[in-house]
């Protein structure tokens, strides 16, 4: 089961998008529905083409109700950014951002709303005012999806990228000790009280004893629903309502934890590695006041920064966090920071330690603090990622809990020990080596082959001996870091550029006259003095076409014939092969790449013995002058 979450400014089209995805109306509130606005948690689900059954949580979008948006956001497993095109990235598009940055949110999809309000230049700057300003966050390769709630435009689409974005994700792991932060209770008539929530960690079963944290209510499961179908074992990772028997619904609140009994305790005091916003406006400052989301609860809390007075926008250091009320907490759990007025969200982190142990501010607490983050097991984790694997497969190996692993391989990946190669994690000093065989097999090959744009990715791939589902996310790496460049189906070093020696240009010079002076019967590669590789860079040069490996042609040739050929086609809907030798005056050997060649274009389809246009006879002018007059991307 998998849980994805809206996020994105006021008035950006979420809870409309929802109820065009669903057909459900997120807004549960007769104020939302009078105000046209979202002000507290929606719920809806969706099922994806593969028939899995997805739960989604709509928050609001306006500054006022970022408490209730950050209730929401905690343990999904992806987000639905919806950014609306005629307004493009807006304040609390920004904050959300930040939120889900710390709350650690890394897989998602952008929709693009409003798609039928604005014009296409609109929808383009739109989008790229997106994508810059997804660059510094998790999200920098999500997908971008142009939609409308009104005409139904690119919903199928966004579906789809949902679907491929949840369908990879390992499945969440079932470690004993379920766990449901409560983020709605109520009354219902004739069952009584009813929580929601996002399940984790665990399975829930109807008929056992749940124990609400902080407080110690307990309570029997009377029954369980996911979607509004009763279920009797709720999954992790699910979106679940419980009906609590024994316990009034007036007594429990959001914020609160159901769990097994004796699993988890209630704490006040957090020690955490805390993360400061580079974009926020003021420090977070020592016995400062502010308010803590962890989960679904929101409580005051002073802050004891631990190395030092304060902690500037964009700095990392260790605290703690005296809560007025206690919270449920682990090891591992994400957390995020805001001062209470004004309103503004300052940065977040992870818990390292929630059993209550006051540290005094000094240098030794914060060293004994860091022997702990980065002890023998960190060591370990590091030895193991000398290949890539995942978190999954990570977690297998290691006798940690998943808090504390959790906790672990962000600290590496904060100080750049390990990377991360979604889904992968691997050592720094792993990947350095990858980069530099990569680099050494880029050289070699340029070196043996200076006249082809690049390597073979798939060659590279072999040398460096990497699996292909590993191959992937590391080129994306190779690529991101400027290591290689992308040729199409091949790569690059940067530096190189594809050049004729002047021997090769002379034959080159020679062998053009030849093609003009014969373009209906040339002579071949080999009868003009042009090995392959030649042809291949004057090919990207774009200065010879290459329709068969022993027929080449001048572009002004094949712009020449292949406009006789496309004319004539418009002009009786069809073309044989015989006729399209006689307009062009060829041979049948001669005829036959060229017509492959503009069946390679999509501007003809072959039917039977004949060939059609499947484009205007404008569009298929317009498409083989665009083929024949396209730029070298390595001249």
């Amino acid at each position: 089961m998998r849980v994805v979450a809206t996020a994105g400014h006021v008035d950006h089209g979420k809870s409309t998008l929802i109820r065009a995805l669903t057909g459900i109306d997120p807004d549960r509130l007769q104020e939302e529905r009078e105000r046209g606005m979202t002000i507290d948690l929606g719920f809806a689900w969706l099922r994806l083409p593969g028939g899995e059954e997805i739960g989604i949580v709509d928050v609001p979008g306006h500054q006022d109700f970022v408490r209730n948006m950050l209730a929401g956001v905690g343990g999904i497993d992806a987000v639905l950014l919806v950014v609306a095109l005629d307004e493009g990235v807006m304040p609390q598009t920004r904050e959300h951002l930040a939120i889900l940055e710390l709350l650690g949110v890394e897989r998602g999809v952008v929709a693009l709303t409003k798609r039928d309000l604005v014009d296409d230049d609109l929808a383009t700057l739109a989008g790229d005012d997106v994508r810059k300003a997804l660059l510094a966050t998790p999200l920098a390769a999500a997908t971008l999806v142009e939609v409308s709630a009104t005409t139904k435009i690119g919903l199928d689409d966004l579906v789809d990228r949902l679907q491929a974005v949840l369908g990879d994700m390992e499945p969440r792991r079932d470690l004993g000790r379920p766990r449901l932060p409560i983020d709605r209770a109520f009354t219902m008539p004739g069952f009584g009280a009813v929580v929601t929530g996002t399940l984790r960690d665990g399975y829930f079963a109807v008929g056992e004893e749940v124990e609400i944290v902080p407080g110690g209510q307990r309570a029997r499961l009377r029954g369980l629903q996911t979607h509004r179908h009763k279920i009797e074992r709720a999954v992790p990772g699910s979106r679940v309502a419980l009906n609590l028997a024994g316990v009034d619904a007036a007594s429990l609140r959001r914020g609160m934890v159901a769990v097994r009994p004796g699993t988890l305790r209630a704490t006040s005091l957090l020690t955490a590695r805390v993360t400061v916003l580079r974009e926020t406006s003021r420090p977070l400052t020592h016995d400062a006041t502010v308010k803590l989301h962890l989960g679904t609860a929101e409580v005051v809390a002073g802050v004891s920064v631990l190395d030092g007075t304060a902690l500037a926008a964009g700095e990392s250091g260790w605290a703690q966090l005296r809560l007025a009320e206690p919270v449920a907490a682990l090891a591992g759990d994400r957390f995020v920071l805001r001062y209470p007025s004004p309103a503004e969200t300052i940065g977040g982190g992870t818990v390292a330690d929630a059993s209550a142990r006051r540290l005094r501010r000094r240098a030794e607490t914060v060293a004994a603090l860091e022997r702990n983050a980065s002890g023998g097991a960190d060591e370990h984790i590091v030895s193991l990622l000398t290949m890539p694997i995942t978190r999954a497969e990570l977690a297998r190996r290691l006798e940690l809990s998943p808090a504390d692993l959790a906790a672990r391989i962000e600290r590496l990946l904060v100080a750049d020990r390990i990377l991360a190669l979604d889904p992968f994690l691997l050592s720094r000093d792993r990947y350095a080596q990858l980069v530099s065989g990569a680099i050494a097999a880029a050289d070699a090959y340029h070196a043996a082959h200076p006249l082809r744009a690049g390597m073979p990715k798939e060659e590279l791939r072999s040398a460096l001996r990497l699996e292909t589902k590993v191959w992937t996310p590391l080129l994306q790496r190779l690529l991101a870091d400027e290591a290689l460049v992308d040729r199409g189906a091949a790569i690059a070093r940067p530096a190189h550029r594809v050049a004729l020696g002047a021997a090769a240009e002379h034959v080159w010079t020679i062998a053009r006259t030849k093609l003009a002076a014969n373009e209906t019967r040339p002579p071949s590669p080999d009868e003009l003095g042009l090995d392959a590789d030649t042809v291949i860079a004057l090919a990207e040069r774009g200065e010879l076409v290459r329709l068969a490996p022993d027929l080449v042609l001048l572009p002004d040739s094949v712009r020449r014939l292949g406009l006789a050929i496309v004319d004539e086609a418009g002009a009786t809907g069809r073309i044989a092969v015989s006729r399209a030798r006689d307009v062009t005056r060829s041979s049948r050997k001669f005829v036959l790449p060229l017509l492959q060649y503009l069946d390679d274009l999509g501007i003809t389809r072959r039917v039977g013995e004949e060939r059609a246009l499947v484009r205007s006879l404008s569009e298929a002018r317009a498409r083989l002058e665009q083929a024949l007059t396209r730029s070298s991307p390595v001249a």
